[in-house]
């Protein structure tokens, strides 16, 4: 089959038997969240926004990852004793006789060390606008698939792609997803996108603790 990169948003619906759910309420509870944002780091915040502002017509694709999303990144900390991010990570399962998903995903937070063990969160990165040859949420949606195949346990797989400024968070819950309005990271909508990030930090503390609870260890 083909790779993650190769998937559009239908032929995942297709393949996979997904459902779009606008009013997917683990959409809603994820993305409700009351800024918890420090005046020092407003004004770090404000400073990377103003840098995206005044290059993201000019950057590639790494060059966004490097001098923008990193930076972004480093407000929330992903390093944990659970689970940690990792780069440019391939992901491989078979889910039929003969049928496979897999690729390499940019970024993702999973369980493990060395490597990923169960996939909680995803980002797909991309610079420029959304057109026939790219299609950021079925490559999303592809390697979220694989997560919740890979996985031993049934939680929801949380999720964002980015084009350019604009920040597009999408949840996977069983055979359902659903997909956010576009979060601008020039704007104060920054503030947000840390904040969900947080908050995304938070679900999946919540998620290992309850494994451990339940004598699952992920």
């Amino acid at each position: 089959m083909k790779p993650f990169s190769q998937w559009t948003k239908e032929e995942i619906e297709t393949e996979f038997h997904l459902k779009k759910d606008p009013k997917n309420q683990v959409l809603h509870n994820w993305l409700t969240i009351e800024p918890t944002i420090s005046v020092d780091e407003k004004q770090r915040l404000a400073q990377l926004s103003q840098k995206l502002l005044n290059h993201v017509h000019d950057w590639n694709e790494e060059e966004l990852k490097m001098y923008f999303i990193a930076f972004l990144l480093d407000f929330v900390e992903f390093y944990q004793e659970s689970y940690r991010p990792f780069l440019e990570r391939d992901l491989s399962v078979q889910y039929e006789e003969g049928k496979r998903l897999w690729g390499n995903a940019d970024f993702l937070v999973a369980s493990g060390t060395q490597s990923p063990k169960e996939p909680f969160f995803f980002i797909h990165e991309y610079k420029k606008q959304l057109d026939t040859s790219n299609d950021p949420l079925g490559q999303l949606l592809a390697e979220m698939v694989a997560a919740q195949k890979l996985n031993h346990h049934s939680h929801p797989i949380y999720g964002a792609y980015i084009i350019g400024r604009h920040w597009y968070f999408v949840i996977l819950d069983n055979t359902s997803y659903a997909e956010s309005l576009a979060y601008d990271a020039t704007k104060a909508e920054i503030i947000e996108i840390v904040s969900i990030l947080r908050h995304t930090k938070t679900i999946i503390d919540q998620i290992v603790q309850s494994s451990k609870t339940k004598g699952t260890a992920i």
